[in-house]
């Protein structure tokens, strides 16, 4: 853009593209990961009873967890972790790299321009960084206080938390946002409801957490399971948090977040 717009009569045709372009690659990983965690869940029955305990020690049941309950739920920090290592939604980095200059890796020539990906899946399944890596265990994280901005500034890759963020100077700069949404979406998840493999005829139908969908953004492909409230308490204070943030936050006619809604009027505290 060569002008910065001063007024909303001013704005560059290439404004609205560049802004749908933001939510785009935040909302469709973030939302590809939570698919992720809830299969997860389904298949790990174990993790999601030692998440809802450190939960309901922390929280209880008479408040949803808050960005402020974060320091105080490791396990659900943990999970998080775990969660963009086992399930990663860019298992080629997202976008390609490029060399600035010629260069040699382990006998292999790579000429100056050459395209680079990052093969994610492969590091997060290497079983010498991550043994048994299709087995979920937030308990891989344990002691790792670090966010994953933190945890990428590391000079050392083999420190590193995980990689679903890609890597260099084409980094996500939305990550930090991203983490924000994964804590309140599955620490609230995991507050409100239970979730379990469908039963049918008696038996769980099986999830295959091997299959994934294909394309630039990855996700599990369609599986079936079941999500019902832990209580019935727990079900009223979702359904009136809803409504409140509904009426706060939407406008009636478009259905849509109204324009003068700001982070600080939304309940994330």
């Amino acid at each position: 853009m060569n002008k910065h717009p001063t007024s909303q009569g001013n704005l560059s045709p290439l404004t609205p593209l560049i802004s749908r372009t933001l939510l785009e690659a935040g909302s469709d990983t973030t939302a590809s990961t939570m698919v992720g965690f809830i299969q997860a869940m389904a298949c790990f029955p174990e993790v999601q009873k030692k998440a809802q305990a450190e939960i309901d020690r922390v929280i209880g049941s008479d408040r949803l967890p808050t960005m402020a309950d974060e320091p105080q739920l490791p396990y659900i920090r943990a999970m998080i972790k775990e969660t963009l290592r086992w399930m990663p939604t860019t298992i080629l980095g997202a976008v390609p790299h490029a060399t600035s200059k010629e260069d040699e890796y382990n006998g292999y020539y790579i000429p100056q321009g050459a395209s680079v990906m990052l093969n994610v899946w492969a590091i997060h399944m290497d079983e010498k960084r991550h043994p048994n890596p299709r087995e979920f265990r937030p308990e891989r994280y344990e002691g790792d206080d670090l966010n994953a901005a933190d945890s990428a500034a590391n000079p050392d890759a083999s420190k590193r938390d995980h990689f679903t963020f890609g890597s260099g100077r084409r980094i996500c700069q939305g990550m930090h946002v991203a983490e924000r949404s994964l804590f309140l979406g599955m620490s609230r998840m995991l507050w409100g409801f239970n979730i379990t493999p469908k039963i049918r005829d008696g038996k769980p139908v099986p999830i295959n957490p091997d299959k994934l969908t294909q394309g630039f953004v990855c996700m599990p492909e369609t599986f079936e399971c079941d999500i019902k409230p832990r209580d019935g308490k727990r079900a009223r204070m979702i359904r009136e948090s809803w409504q409140q943030a509904k009426k706060e936050c939407v406008d009636p006619v478009t259905e849509q977040l109204r324009e003068d809604v700001t982070l600080d009027k939304m309940s994330f505290e």
